[in-house]
């Protein structure tokens, strides 16, 4: 629930350290600085090692490379820990725990939002572990290590939030938000390692379109803003088609399935609960394959890439329950 409030500034923070460390390497196999000309990194490569686009993996060898340093990694876990002690003090203290503490209880909380907040701390724990394996990466890891590494800090870190949580009186341990940010943690890893992943993309959406969440409630962050929010999943048509038959369907061209919910159900908020008002909303819309576009051979280039492609651009949409409805640039409603 409120816990997706600092996901987002950890997640920067972690992403300036590997960026910055790759910006200075050289790619074994091309020579080259990662520094190259723009235009050299966002257009397809002679080099480019993986026809279907594969911003995942690290390049072939790349793990006989990599060598540990303790240096790296305590800097990682220094600007990880700097990054925590931040969030504590300027949301979470300030938030609600600062209120009286509690006996510890449990509390699974399906009445929220319709339960779009798991869907929000999945994300969560995709940006978390984002993060964390590129810095674990660049600490010296190997791939699955990084990877391993990467979901299992998305895992702590909720658990140790949902301990935290369980102490304070208005909320409670909840086993399914660590759950769903335990999934989301492990979600970079299963697109790296599970052909199916391949097909798909999570992606996130946000526009201000109603005030009634601002309203009705008095922590005011936009992750928590969930009328205003869409999840999706991104089927990559292109992929899909036998290679024969992809001329007909572009790559960069994708079908996908949203998930949000009224402005309503955040109408006459209870305590921290709110009325069981309001309804889920399913959409269907085109999106946009930025990995379909951009084949840089560069590893930051690969990078910013795939992160970008996290976000769901506007596009033609239609809302297909509980109404019938057509958005020409979803999420923004005209």
């Amino acid at each position: 629930m409120l816990k997706n409030r600092f996901f987002i500034l950890a997640f920067a923070v972690f992403l300036a350290i590997p960026v910055w460390a790759d910006s200075s390497e050289v790619m074994p196999d091309s020579g080259k600085s990662a520094l190259a000309p723009l235009s050299d990194c966002l257009t397809s490569s002679p080099f480019w090692r993986d026809a279907e686009g594969d911003y995942r993996s690290e390049d072939p060898g790349s793990d006989s490379l990599q060598i540990f340093s303790p240096l790296k990694f305590g800097g990682m876990i220094a600007l990880s820990a700097t990054a925590y002690g931040a969030a504590y003090a300027l949301v979470f203290a300030k938030g609600w725990w600062d209120d009286e503490r509690s006996h510890f209880h449990f509390e699974n909380d399906f009445d929220y939002a319709k339960n779009l907040d798991k869907a929000g701390h999945f994300a969560a724990g995709v940006f978390l572990a984002e993060g964390f394996y590129l810095g674990y990466y660049w600490a010296g890891l190997s791939e699955f290590q990084a990877y391993l590494a990467a979901g299992l800090s998305a895992m702590s870190t909720h658990i140790a939030i949902d301990i935290k949580d369980g102490f304070a009186p208005k909320w409670g341990f909840s086993i399914f938000d660590v759950l769903s940010g335990t999934l989301g943690g492990f979600y970079p890893m299963a697109k790296r390692y599970v052909p199916f992943f391949k097909y798909i993309d999570f992606k996130y959406s946000y526009w201000r379109n109603s005030e009634a969440y601002w309203r009705e409630t008095d922590t005011g962050v936009f992750t928590d803003d969930y009328c205003n929010e869409t999840f999706w999943l991104s089927l990559k048509v292109h992929r899909l088609l036998p290679q024969s038959a992809r001329w007909i369907w572009p790559s960069w061209l994708a079908v996908a399935g949203g998930w949000s919910v009224s402005p309503s159900t955040f109408y006459k908020k209870k305590n921290r609960h709110v009325s069981k008002k309001g309804h889920h909303e399913f959409y269907v819309a085109l999106d946009y394959d930025l990995e379909g576009v951009f084949k840089p051979h560069q590893r930051w280039a690969r990078n910013v890439v795939r992160m970008l492609n996290y976000i769901k651009l506007p596009a033609p949409t239609f809302q297909v329950y509980p109404d019938v409805k057509f958005f020409l640039l979803y999420p923004i409603k005209f």
